[in-house]
């Protein structure tokens, strides 16, 4: 496996258009990348010699645009000058920070009808919220005829994913 080459950047900004210039240090080539605000509707990437099909000739379209649609930032990319559509649209949400799993460790329990504290099982498992992990741990290993007899299932937690 190749070692990725070393990057430098370097940023002049403006209001709404910045440019970057990123230098591959293995091959002593650089990268012009210019980033556009389309007036709040979304950014669009242009990379240096890179185009769209339904750009005019001397003009670099941007390849690249990023917007906000229906709550999910989504990505388009025309990796191939010759199609009119996105070559790729990627929906970013599930990289949101709030869909990141935690651990969470604990045990399931019932109380009988002598208040006995009964163990079921253990557990730990990845998730995204404790609502999402009991779910799925009442679906594995919960019995419905506990339920059925009037136990009600009861979660301890050993570490809460926090």
């Amino acid at each position: 496996m190749t070692k990725p080459a070393r990057m430098e950047r370097s940023i002049i900004a403006t209001s709404t258009r910045s440019y970057f210039e990123i230098r591959d240090l293995g091959a002593d080539t650089r990268l012009g990348i210019t980033v556009k605000s389309e007036d709040s509707d979304g950014i669009a990437i242009s990379l240096e010699g890179c185009s769209t099909k339904t750009s005019a000739d001397g003009y670099d379209d941007a390849p690249i645009y990023l917007e906000y649609v229906d709550g999910k930032p989504i990505l388009r990319i025309w990796a191939d000058i010759n199609s009119e559509e996105p070559t790729h649209v990627i929906d970013l949400s599930g990289a949101h920070t709030s869909r990141r799993h935690k651990m969470f460790s604990g045990h399931l329990y019932y109380y009988d009808h002598s208040n006995t504290k009964r163990h079921v099982c253990a557990f730990e498992e990845e998730a995204t919220a404790v609502e999402e992990l009991e779910k799925k741990i009442l679906e594995q290993s919960w019995d419905p005829r506990l339920e059925a007899g009037g136990f009600a299932p009861y979660f301890e937690y050993t570490t809460s994913g926090e």
